[in-house]
């Protein structure tokens, strides 16, 4: 799906896949590749590569190293490496890479303004750090909560059930 490429930095890790039919609103964000056949409206922060797929309808502002749109995009684009519309993509929004690094294939659309951005500018745009899953553990114990008991008070009567026979 993404080639075999032996140098990837996500070797051994299986991407993560978005498929047609379902949708996500938020925050994505992570190491590995995606691929997006789906819907997103939100922002994808991704430190490889974002691959939108032609079913795909994605409403988001996009940081990633490597983005290929082959399916609708509404939104601003940054990648640090290269960006690709293939033939069937489609992209209303801004687009910010390197020089050199804007690929549009024929029957590819770009609707927005393309900017280049120097190495240091492009550092300043992609997250520089993703926020962790799970916290750290902590040194002070978890505390607990006790529900609390159904006590019986000794100072009131029985409760008499009206439904009973006599």
């Amino acid at each position: 799906m993404f080639g075999n490429n032996k140098k990837a930095p996500f070797s051994g890790t299986a991407p993560t896949y978005v498929g047609k039919g379902m949708r996500i609103e938020g925050k994505i964000w992570g190491m590995c590749p995606i691929w997006i056949d789906g819907e997103v409206q939100g922002t994808i922060d991704i430190a490889s590569e974002v691959i939108i797929g032609e079913p795909a309808k994605v409403d988001a502002t996009i940081r990633a190293s490597s983005i290929k749109i082959n399916g609708f995009v509404e939104g601003e684009l940054f990648a640090s490496t290269k960006i690709e519309i293939m033939s069937k993509g489609r992209v209303h929004g801004n687009v910010t890479n390197l020089a050199g690094c804007l690929i549009i294939h024929d029957g590819g659309i770009v609707e927005g303004q393309c900017s280049i951005a120097t190495e240091e500018k492009m550092k300043n745009l992609l997250p520089q750090q993703f926020p962790k899953l799970l916290p750290d553990k902590t040194a002070a114990p978890v505390k607990e909560i006790q529900a609390p008991e159904n006590k019986v008070d000794s100072s009131s009567e029985p409760v008499k059930d009206s439904t009973q026979k006599k």
